[in-house]
């Protein structure tokens, strides 16, 4: 069936249009409540002829695009082609009105499971001049029946703007026994604070060895994300998002090398070990790996998965007591801190002035990347793989508007080799570095890598060979290094370590390297020195690398790509900031993490161990400095399992505590 775009209604009163709204909306200069949202869009008399500047038809799904940004609001065109919708999610607390302005909008709201997952309650549907406002808290899912014969296209207001839609992991199946049954009083309790990888693989990890022990166990999983296991970096939606690392090497479980593979061929048969996946499907697959341990477990564990965020975590009488934002109180009698990056820092500090609304401070969490028009210029502040991913959702192939990208040394992460080769032996290089009594140095780890990578090439070995082969071991490269020399590291060598150890996927280098030699991207060395910021863009002076030189560009977006936070006084989580405050948790000189022993039990400031606190992921960057990859990770989760279900054991026998 031919699908033709209808033609709308026509406006009867165009005084009341979509200028008539921006007005409104601006000399309210404050954040929309839901009556007045109702009323502005029941009175806005809006028509597709007015509108069509917006509207887009895309074939990779709905279109966003930007009316007007300000402080307190933005106003959004967006247009559905027939089968198009969005995912179940909620707006993080932001407002949303929606007016349909062509065709028939159908909303499918959900209830939200113990299992972490939500299932649909309700359907309805709105035709032309229908209106839709949700405080911020409502879970739903918007789109364009399959069968419809015309776009649809809806007129959206978010007060204040969207920080990020959270999203949500829907099902129909009914719960796991093991999300409905009640701990016993007496049962042990495992707290695990965070839900991406990290945390549901330590989840899944204890159910694993909790089946082996016929003890009882009650496991808690608590993060502010509604769609456990996806963490930061697989809980993008777009598709031009793919995994570092191949599907053969992304397997969650160390004795399962093939699982993440199987699971991905299951879904299409033709996909091989070496292909580079999008990122998305791989949060499905560690979802999946909890849900399907849960479906099989004894009936003497259970868990609860906790859509909420921890506050607060003190040491009580018998373990740790967890506060959480809507009040709630947890007693666990062994805690894991699984928390994962925090926010990007912010780069211009009082180097800005001016509104902020053009700002992006967050790329992970932001979803105003997919409203920037095509002709509009876009500073990218950073050129690490959170540049790459910005890059990628900017690129569309009507892109006019250049994409410019500052760091300062200008450097971008290299590319996989296409054909995977395996890693190569560095025994050589172990014996001059872990097992020599001389003093390691910066210096002395460059100019031997350089050497094993000439000798090498002559043999025919890649260097990324050389690379892979010395992961294992770089834990213990970096506890000889001494303090000052991991500083010397983190200050000269640190960008040039990143961009060969975290590569991209070589078909992403390739879509870079055609955006850089068609000029649609320029890569700047450079540093900032100041933004001046107006309602419609960012004049931006940057200090360009090797010169005295100045340039000022002007752009529509700034977009903050300078990658996760530090782990420092400053940013560090508020629930940890009391405890380092308190000796119970202690931090490295270098303020990269917490200080933990070989199995991941903190430290305190005294240097005693803590046996029930566990730490897990990017936080124990500062003992182990690889904490951030999957290989890593999923055998931090299945240490932290294994000592946490030994520490229980080994507690003297306890009375009940009141859950």
């Amino acid at each position: 069936m031919n699908r033709e775009r209808a033609k709308g209604p026509i406006a009867t009163n165009p005084a009341r249009g979509l200028n008539w709204l921006v007005e409104q909306l601006d000399s309210r200069n404050q954040v929309v409540d839901e009556f007045s949202a109702h009323r502005l869009l029941t009175e806005a008399d809006l028509s597709l002829a007015e509108i069509a500047p917006f509207v887009e038809e895309s074939a990779e799904g709905y279109s966003r695009r930007c009316v007007v940004r300000r402080e307190t609001y933005e106003l959004l065109v967006l247009t559905w082609a027939p089968s198009q919708g969005s995912v179940a999610h909620d707006h993080s607390g932001s407002l949303c009105g929606l007016k349909v302005v062509q065709g028939r909008l159908t909303e499918e709201l959900f209830a939200q499971g113990p299992d972490g997952q939500v299932r649909t309650t309700t359907r309805q549907r709105l035709g032309a001049g229908g209106i839709l406002v949700d405080p911020g808290v409502v879970v739903h899912a918007l789109g364009n029946d399959p069968d419809s014969n015309e776009f649809l296209v809806t007129v959206h207001i978010y007060s204040p703007p969207l920080p990020e839609i959270r999203r949500y992991a829907v099902t129909t199946k009914p719960p796991a026994n093991l999300f409905l049954r009640r701990a016993r009083e007496d049962t042990p309790v495992v707290a695990i604070l965070g839900g991406g990888f990290t945390g549901a693989m330590t989840f899944a990890n204890l159910l694993r060895v909790g089946s082996l022990a016929p003890s009882p166990l009650h496991i808690v999983m608590i993060d502010r994300q509604p769609a456990f296991g996806e963490g930061v970096a697989y809980r993008t939606n777009d598709s031009k998002h793919l995994l570092n690392i191949s599907a053969g090497a992304m397997s969650a479980w160390q004795d399962r090398p093939d699982d993440f593979l199987r699971f991905a061929q299951a879904q299409d048969a033709s996909i091989k070990s070496g292909d580079f996946l999008p990122r998305k499907i791989y949060g499905q697959y560690v979802r999946q790996t909890v849900l399907r341990l849960a479906d099989s477990c004894p009936d003497y564990l259970s868990g609860e998965m906790i859509r909420d965020e921890a506050t607060g975590l003190r040491p009580a009488q018998s373990g740790w007591t967890i506060q959480t934002a809507s009040g709630g109180t947890i007693q666990a009698d062994l805690a894991v801190i699984a928390m994962g990056h925090r926010p990007p820092d912010d780069p211009w500090l009082r180097r800005w002035t001016g509104p902020r609304h053009r700002f992006v401070a967050d790329p992970w969490a932001a979803l105003v990347l997919s409203q920037i028009g095509q002709d509009e210029p876009v500073l990218l502040l950073g050129s690490g793989l959170t540049a790459i991913d910005a890059m990628l959702t900017l690129n569309r192939r009507d892109r006019t508007a250049p994409i410019i990208v500052v760091s300062r040394r200008g450097l971008t992460p290299l590319p996989h080799l296409r054909d995977a080769k395996p890693a190569t032996d560095v025994s050589e290089l172990i014996a001059q570095w872990v097992h020599s009594n001389e003093t390691l140095t910066a210096r002395r780890l460059v100019s031997a890598l350089r050497e094993k990578a000439a000798e090498a090439r002559k043999k025919g070995i890649d260097w990324r060979q050389i690379i892979d082969g010395l992961r294992p071991i770089i834990p213990k490269l970096w506890g000889r290094l001494p303090t000052h020399e991991r500083k010397r590291f983190l200050r000269r060598l640190r960008p040039f370590w990143e961009i060969h150890r975290h590569r991209m996927a070589p078909d992403i280098a390739e879509v870079i390297g055609t955006l850089r030699q068609a000029g649609k991207v320029e890569l700047v060395s450079g540093t900032l020195a100041s933004a001046s910021a107006d309602e419609e863009g960012v004049s931006v002076v940057l200090r360009l690398a090797g010169a005295k030189a100045r340039r000022t560009v002007r752009v529509a977006w700034v977009i903050n790509c300078t990658g996760p936070g530090a782990h420092n006084r400053h940013t560090t989580h508020p629930i940890l900031r009391p405890l380092i405050e308190a000796g119970t948790l202690r931090e490295d000189e270098l303020h990269l993490g917490l200080q933990t022993n070989a199995n991941g039990q903190a430290i305190d400031s005294s240097g005693e161990i803590i046996e029930t606190l566990l730490v897990a992921g990017t936080l124990r960057k500062s003992t182990l400095w690889e904490s951030t990859a999957v290989p890593e990770l999923r055998q931090q989760a299945q240490e932290v399992a294994l000592t946490a279900m030994a520490t229980l054991a080994s507690m003297p026998q306890r009375c009940a505590i009141p859950r």
